[in-house]
């Protein structure tokens, strides 16, 4: 979402953060602190979290005047609504809060229902004091209103002066149960990780994509200012077609929470969640997902083992030998000792039976948390086959994958990986994954007793010797 400045946007600042005295706090998460947050759980704006713009200063040719009388709280949410009437110059009327609080680095976590029709342009953003973009803007969700199941992020950076914009993007969809997901019809929980030198996203706690530092030349340590949190719809505009006679109103984005973190001193333990699926009523919450070129990686209950649901892999079906899955990264320490299980099943009726695919069950090995596959944060690979062309169908197919963490490694990655050779068919299913570091067993109290009297005796002769 680009770019209001915030001059206009805001009736005041706040350099500092506040966090509300009385409300339930947020879920606590590994590596982080609560810096602030709202459940809208008040009757009105909470004007010390929150600034409502009252600006018709457009950019990207968007068509709304953005008033405090659009934007409400009531319900348990904060409504911003948009509607079709004219107001200073200007053919609708929206809102856009910003939070008063400023902060670099954290996590932020938004659960919000989109509005849904042509013409709307909902936003969750942060976005610094400076003049744009020369600190940068982190588009955590960006929506298309006749475009329901898709969202996208953002990454915008550059200088002024000289004016010089850049940006990156990715789109992300999702399946579940063999239908796309639609963030138009209920409620879904849009996140953003930034760190130093990285920066990840998430949709309903997936991973969809990372921005790294070299990818932007170094923008992301060198230049990017403290951020707002910024909430918006805005209408019509150069990322999307203008309302028309079959957009609906009024239309109304809402907000259930904010949940805003910084990064706490001790760092993130990573530990293994959602082995089976089942999260969030089946979903692969707690993973990362790549090559999803056409939803071909998806949580589902076509074929499962344990519970409701499974893991469906298939290739993207581009021509060329491709990789697509999921992984999900765990702490340790070198010579830790590692063990992963999954269990995969072949349906006859949409085989892979005598063609070059395969699902691996891997476990790379990494120098730094979140590092990058192939980059000199990445060490090592242990792999085993979990299913090929060669597999037995219509059964269940258990593997394990034992390995030890090498020297200076801090993650190990558990990865499901679909190769399909070409355009070669056939699906395959996993469930009940598993990835842990093997306990060490406590000795008992003989075993020490029987020790020490070793280490005593030693020491004792070394005496006896001088």
């Amino acid at each position: 979402m680009t770019k209001l400045p915030l001059c206009f946007m805001l009736l005041a600042c706040s350099l500092f953060v506040v966090t509300p005295l009385a409300s339930a706090q947020p879920p606590t998460r590994s590596g982080y602190d609560v810096s602030w947050f709202d459940e809208f759980d008040s009757s009105s704006l909470n004007t010390s979290l929150w600034t409502a713009a009252n600006t018709n200063v457009t950019t990207n040719n968007s068509l709304q005047d953005y008033l405090p009388e659009q934007v409400s709280v009531t319900g348990g949410n904060l409504t911003i609504t948009s509607e079709n009437v004219a107001s200073r110059g200007l053919p609708h009327k929206s809102g856009l809060v910003t939070s008063t609080a400023l902060q670099k680095h954290g996590r932020w976590d938004v659960r919000a229902k989109l509005p849904t029709s042509k013409g709307m342009w909902p936003a969750i953003w942060l976005l610094a004091d400076a003049p744009w973009p020369s600190q940068g803007e982190i588009d955590i969700m960006e929506n298309r209103g006749d475009q329901p199941n898709l969202t996208s992020s953002a990454f915008h950076y550059g200088t002024n002066p000289p004016f010089e914009h850049n940006f990156r993007y990715a789109e992300q969809t999702a399946v579940h149960d063999g239908a796309d997901a639609d963030y138009h019809d209920s409620f879904h929980t849009y996140s953003v990780e930034w760190d130093p030198n990285q920066i990840r996203f998430y949709v309903d706690d997936v991973h969809h994509w990372s921005l790294r530092d070299s990818d932007v030349g170094g923008f992301l340590t060198n230049d990017v200012g403290d951020m707002r949190l910024i909430i918006n719809t805005a209408v019509g505009g150069d990322f999307l077609d203008n309302p028309d006679a079959s957009t609906v109103w009024s239309q109304k984005l809402e907000v259930d929470y904010v949940h805003a973190y910084t990064k706490s001193s001790t760092g993130p333990i990573l530990s293994f969640e959602n082995g089976g699926f089942e999260e969030q009523g089946g979903s692969l919450a707690q993973w990362s997902k790549f090559g999803d070129a056409i939803n071909n990686v998806s949580s589902g209950n076509e074929r499962i083992e344990l519970g409701d649901e499974a893991l469906k892999l298939f290739g993207q079906f581009n021509g060329e030998t491709n990789y697509s899955g999921i992984e999900q990264g765990i702490s340790v320490k070198a010579g830790d000792e590692l063990l992963a299980s999954a269990d995969a099943f072949i349906a006859s009726i949409d085989s892979i039976t005598g063609s070059g695919n395969q699902v691996e069950l891997k476990i790379d090995y990494y120098s730094e948390l979140y590092g990058q596959f192939g980059s000199s944060d990445y060490i090592s690979t242990d792999s085993i086959v979990l299913a090929d062309g060669g597999s037995l169908n219509d059964s269940w197919l258990n593997r394990q994958l034992s390995s030890f963490a090498p020297a200076n490694a801090v993650e190990a990655r558990l990865a499901i990986v679909f190769t399909q050779q070409g355009n070669a068919g056939g699906a395959v299913y996993i469930d009940n994954a598993s990835f842990s570091v093997v306990a060490v067993p406590e000795p008992s109290s003989s075993v020490l007793f029987l020790l020490t009297g070793i280490v005593v005796g030693v020491r004792r002769k070394r005496k006896s010797t001088n």
